[in-house]
């Protein structure tokens, strides 16, 4: 059945469009009408309309043509206008049941000649027209019912010629003379009254059907009924002189002869403002209805007596009274006076001394006719002032003390116990909508009826628990007005603290129970082998702000740990990670061994027990005294409060003290140490300090020696900042201050010297770019660990240093793992294979791409895992980092990655380089005065002068071999400092590791980075002027061979332009070099020829050129000279050329200083450079790779140009 029914509505919202796509709105469903006829049922339409809220017939044209059945039932529509319908003129079934129409006017109707059922049901038609069925000739159904109407007039169902059946029963049809024509008009015709058609009144006829009666029986000559006649006030009215008082009669209106008339004392009453009577005008409301108001504005004594409403009709007058006492204002009264409780919102009128007045109980929105007869009374005595009201009769109007209040009246058996319990928790559950202290008072009541059956089903001990820790959370002015009124929470906390005495038997010798604001543990122990005992209650911490952890989530359980023996329970140093200890007892191992009546048996059993709780809420103090711990209500608890006590082994005060430690969750002054006594303020019970006192504070941890067993907490005047949950913010180990602080500035110097060095320094692009983002997200990952791994006392403080943590250190993995990815691909790059091939280097690729990888890749991880949950980065303990689970898939997954793929890539790097250097393919490297390319294409020369080694500083294997080593220690740094934050074992030792990896890493960076580095550490020197250089550009007389020392230009980047006149013969030497034979030094085809050549053996001479490695620096060839090689039949050669093509531009005969004069000069002018000119001339041909020396291929300044 559901599925045909959902099969219907599926075609017909199918429908919607499809089948009637002249269906202009979407408040209603076309679909196909099948007819009896054989007529196309394409052009039959049914329309629903039904339950739209609609306020108005849809315009007809918005409807299809050919509607033949428009159903427009349970919406508001109030008003039928005239021509409403025209245009559906195929129109055969109407239905407007259900609506509020009141007023049908004439020719609403007018164009549905075609209509055959017209149902106008459950609506508030009053007025019924001869006009208003008009051109409904086909109409055989009408439905009439369940309107207001009381009566028919005369010819209203004339021209309803076909009319076969009709229902007009309403609740005041009045079946007198006035109905005698229907009854003969349905005699005359085929017109059928439906059998539903019931008389209303008289009430001799009430209940029959009209269609049955007879002509006698239709007569108007009896006493007058009116269906509906009232009039309010009804009862009898105390007023006081002055008072103002209205009076409003509502009667059936029969025919325009019906008037409502006002009598006083059988005097008719005239309207006389004067006096302050006033007559309101009657009105008549839709037919039906006819109201009148007189008001009384200002009483008079005269006033007293009996008011009547007189309604008069052709047919005879109908009556009703009420009586009315005006008094005196010398008379003793009570006030008029306004009350609003729990039990609703009553308005006492001002009453005569000694009467009493009685209001009906208004349940809304519950109204009953059980509740309608409920009333509250309320006496005003002799003296003129008002008596306690009686709201017993009355029904809760909150919808929680009408549920609580109905369990009271349950009874309670074994068998309806628990569930009944459960029951009421689940209300619990909401206690922080609880403003009544009704609410308290009841769950306290059905509390103590609970715990008399725990004894027999302990589950119930474990809702009781659950149940007052809910109540914990109602609001502290509700608990205090509970307590004062019948002591609740005072039977919440005993129905908790008696649970141990009922459920602890020799086969159940321990019990646990947890929840969010109460613990209770408690233990059956044998005197003669108890050793000492100490429990702490604590919690685990997923939050950051206060104690209660209101702020930032939901609080974890409140639990206990307990442990025997004389074990020091701190609060501080709590052995369970992320947690937090809240409060602990200790009790002395002499606990039994001074107690008054010791049992007789050394084996007999007596129970100890422990409560805590979250706050002190449970015990309000509702005392003024000054005598009492909390000094008149001015102190209040600001700790938790833990309870201690035993049974069953006469233990009463306590000759050896036990110790109790607290932790604060509020600040304050004055503080005090206090247990609560059950017994004072008349049982209410207070705050007394005797039997308690503080041996000291420490932060937010106060320690107390108490020598009774009994609730214990420390009370303050509180002020309104709340204290963190950590007292103090956690310290790491001096270690790794200190080497963090070397680290960073060994870091930030190698940073600072790089950038402020970047002109001199021959290094390249990529690689440092590359080194200082590494060194930079070192830095950061260093800092904020240290300064912010431990600030868990703002939440959004540790969420961005949880952030930052997490971007940081995936961001340093990934820029090592690029790095790697770089060295591996020099290593493997076909230096010989380019060279046969003749290939020309590849373009420089833009460093954004590095940047996307070693930045955007973290950015994206971190985004994601933030917006998950912010609360990713702060819901650990004690640390600012991610929480474990999403750590896995964010941090350690990808983390674990980049290493493996970092390590692929150092372990073909290491082979590659490892079999170059065993075959001897790998060419020779330059020394560290070598050429180097900078970012913007220049070139800077080096002087050929001795230096360091060059494979400990440039070579592929040293720079492999720190970077294996700057993962690794940046690795072992990472994880050393995560284990002396929350690593087991001692922290000194990971301090010391962490210190270690730390200090490495400082000392690897300054030293092979910076000391070991003469073009970072060396003399900065004036670029183009060597150190024996005098002004004007002439060089002065300074030493050569070996010890001569590096020129100016060896620190300086040159231009394109710059380095390759250095180059040229003429910036060489004052000789120019000999030509080849066959060719003039001069001449025009000795400038085409080498050109010529030059382009077509370019793609030789590019890939020659281009021997550099892949990260885009230029390596100067070297034929073992130490200063080059010159080109072939230059004159300059052997060890008097090399330090001449080390050195920057010089000036030289015929030669500007610098630049150079004449054919050269206009040589420089005419053509363009290229942009990689610091290796020129190609490689040797030796051990592995081509070197090709200069002018081997035709001297020229480039071997694509003509020499000059």
């Amino acid at each position: 059945m559901v599925w045909l029914l959902t099969v219907g509505l599926l075609l017909s919202l199918a429908c919607r469009t499809d089948c009637c796509p002249e269906l202009l709105t979407n408040t209603c469903v076309c679909m196909q009408e099948r007819s009896k006829a054989h007529t196309s049922p394409q052009l039959r339409r049914k329309v629903v309309c039904s339950k739209q809220e609609l306020l108005d017939v849809p315009d007809s044209s918005l409807l299809p043509n050919r509607t033949v059945h428009l159903i427009l039932s349970n919406n508001k529509i109030a008003l039928l206008k005239t021509g409403t319908f025209s245009g559906l003129r195929a129109l055969e079934k109407l239905d407007l049941r259900n609506n509020l129409i009141s007023t049908i006017q004439a020719g609403a109707f007018a164009g549905l000649t075609t209509l055959k059922r017209l149902d106008l049901s459950n609506n508030r038609i009053g007025c019924l027209n001869p006009g208003m069925f008009q051109s409904l000739t086909n109409l055989t159904r009408l439905n009439l019912s369940g309107n207001i109407f009381s009566t028919l007039n005369p010819n209203l169902l004339d021209g309803l010629a076909s009319l076969k059946v009709i229902d007009f029963n309403t609740e005041y049809l009045v079946c007198d003379c006035n109905m005698l024509w229907v009854l003969n008009w349905e005699r005359n015709s085929s017109v059928r009254i439906s059998e539903e058609t019931l008389c209303a009144f008289p009430k001799a006829l009430r209940g029959k059907p009209f269609k049955d009666l007879k002509e006698s029986q239709l007569v108007c000559d009896g006493p007058l009924e009116l269906p509906f006649l009232q009039l309010i006030p009804v009862l009898r009215q105390v007023v006081f002189q002055g008072d103002r008082l209205p009076f409003i009669c509502t009667a059936t209106y029969l025919d325009n002869s019906t008037r409502v008339l006002w009598y006083h004392n059988g005097i008719l009453v005239q309207p006389e403002e004067e006096n302050g009577v006033i007559v309101m005008e009657s009105l008549v409301h839709d037919c039906s209805l006819i109201s009148s108001e007189l008001v009384l504005s200002n009483i008079y004594l005269l006033a007293s007596g009996e008011w009547e409403c007189v309604v008069a009709t052709s047919r005879g007058n109908a009556s009703l009274k009420v009586e009315i006492v005006v008094i005196d204002t010398s008379a003793t009264y009570c006030q008029a006076e306004r009350v609003t409780n729990n039990r609703g919102d009553f308005r006492w009128p001002r009453t005569l001394a000694g009467i009493t007045v009685y209001q009906p109980c208004l349940q809304y929105p519950y109204p009953s006719p059980a509740s309608l007869e409920r009333k509250t009374s309320r006496k005003c005595n002799r003296s003129g002032t008002w008596e306690e009201a009686d709201y017993s009769e009355c029904l809760y109007i909150n919808d929680y003390t009408r549920v609580l209040s109905s369990f009271i009246l349950m009874p309670i058996n074994n068998t309806n116990a628990l569930p009944l319990a459960r029951k009421l928790l689940a209300y619990t559950v909401e206690a922080t909508n609880f403003l009544d202290m009704m609410d308290v008072i009841y769950v306290a009541q059905m509390m103590e009826k609970f715990i008399r059956w725990t004894d027999e089903i302990h589950d119930l001990g474990d809702v009781i628990v659950e149940m007052a820790s809910n109540m914990m959370l109602v609001d502290e002015q509700v608990l205090r007005l509970a307590q004062e009124e019948s002591g609740a929470c005072t039977q919440i906390v005993w129905a908790v603290e008696r649970i141990a005495n009922l459920t602890l038997t020799s086969n159940s010798q321990t019990i646990s129970k947890i929840s969010k604001n109460i613990a209770v543990e408690a233990f059956l122990v044998k005197p003669a082998s108890y050793m000492g005992l100490s429990c702490t209650a604590f919690q685990r911490t997923l939050v950051l702000s206060g104690l209660e952890g209101q702020a930032d989530g939901v609080p974890h359980p409140l639990q206990f740990r307990c442990s025997t023996g004389s074990i020091n329970s701190s609060l501080r140093h709590f052995p369970v990670k992320n947690s937090i200890a809240l409060a602990s007892v200790q009790l002395p191992p002499a606990l039994f061994a001074h107690s008054a009546s010791p049992p007789t048996h050394r084996n007999s059993s007596c129970w100890l027990q422990f409560v805590a709780f979250r706050n002190g809420k449970l015990f309000p103090s509702t005392g003024n005294s000054s005598n009492l711990a909390d000094h008149g209500k001015q102190r209040s608890p600001s700790t938790p409060v833990i309870f201690a006590g035993t049974g069953g082994c006469g233990v009463g005060e306590l000759v050896d003290p036990f110790l109790v430690s607290l932790r604060h969750w509020q600040l304050g002054e004055d503080q005090v140490a206090a247990h609560w006594n059950f017994d004072l303020l008349d049982g209410l019970g207070g705050w007394q300090a005797a039997g308690c006192q503080i041996a000291h504070t420490r932060g937010n941890v106060s320690t107390l020696w108490c020598r009774q067993f009994s609730n214990v907490a420390v009370l303050k005047r509180i002020s309104n900042q709340s204290v963190p949950v950590h007292e103090s913010v956690q310290v790491l180990h001096p270690i790794i201050y200190a080497c963090t602080v070397f680290l960073l500035l060994c870091l930030f110097t190698a940073i600072i010297a790089y950038i402020l060095r970047h002109n001199t320094i021959r290094i390249s692009r990529k690689s440092w770019h590359m080194l200082l983002n590494l060194w930079f997200h070192i830095s950061i990952t260093c800092a904020v660990f240290t300064g912010g791994i431990n600030r868990k006392e703002y939440g959004l403080v540790c969420q961005v240093v949880g952030i930052v943590l997490h971007y940081s250190s995936l961001s340093t993995l990934l820029w090592i793992g690029v790095s790697a990815r770089v060295i591996y691909k020099e290593a493997t790059q076909k230096l010989q294979h380019q060279q046969e091939l003749e290939l020309p280097a590849p373009a420089q690729r833009p460093m954004l791409r590095f940047y996307l990888i070693a930045g955007g890749i973290p950015l994206i991880i971190c985004g994601i895992t933030a917006a998950v949950s912010l609360h990713n980065y702060s819901n650990i303990s004690p640390y600012c980092w991610l929480a474990w689970k999403p750590s896995l898939g964010a941090f350690y997954v990808p983390a674990g990655f980049t290493v493996l793929v970092s390590w692929i890539y150092f372990l073909g790097a290491g082979l590659q380089l490892g079999c170059r250097r065993r075959s001897g393919g790998w060419p020779e490297q330059p020394a560290l005065g070598s050429g180097h390319q900078s970012d913007s294409g220049s070139a800077s020369l080096g002087s050929g002068s001795p230096s360091l080694p060059a494979e400990d500083v440039h070579s592929l294997e040293a720079q492999l071999r720190a970077l294996v080593a700057t993962q690794l220690l940046s690795v072992g740094l990472w994880a050393f400092g995560a284990l002396a934050v929350s690593g087991p074992g001692p922290a000194l030792l990971s301090g010391c590791l962490y210190g270690a990896a730390a200090a490495a890493l400082g000392l690897l960076v300054l030293l092979h980075h910076c000391l070991r580095r003469r073009d970072l550490c060396g003399p900065r020197l004036p670029c183009g002027r060597g150190p024996g250089e005098r002004a004007g550009g002439l060089p002065a007389a300074a030493p050569t061979g070996p010890e001569a020392p590096p020129p100016a230009a060896a620190h300086c980047k040159l231009t394109n332009i710059q380095a390759a006149l250095s180059r040229s013969p003429a910036a060489g030497g004052d000789s120019e070099p000999e030509a080849p034979p066959g060719r003039s030094g001069r001449g025009h085809r000795a400038r085409t020829k080498p050109l010529q050549d030059g382009r077509q053996r370019g793609p030789r001479a590019a890939a020659s050129d281009a021997a550099s490695s892949e990260n885009g620096s230029a390596h100067r060839p070297s034929n073992g000279r130490p200063g080059g090689s010159r080109s072939e039949g230059s004159d300059s050669s052997g060890p008097a050329a090399g330090p001449g093509l080390g050195l920057g531009l010089t000036s030289g005969p015929g030669l500007r200083p610098g630049l150079g004069s004449g054919p050269l000069d206009r040589e420089v002018k005419r053509r363009s450079y290229p942009l990689n000119a610091a290796n020129q001339n190609g490689a040797l041909r030796g051990s592995g790779c081509d070197v090709r020396p200069i002018g081997a291929e035709g001297g020229g300044l480039w071997k694509s140009e003509t020499a000059v």
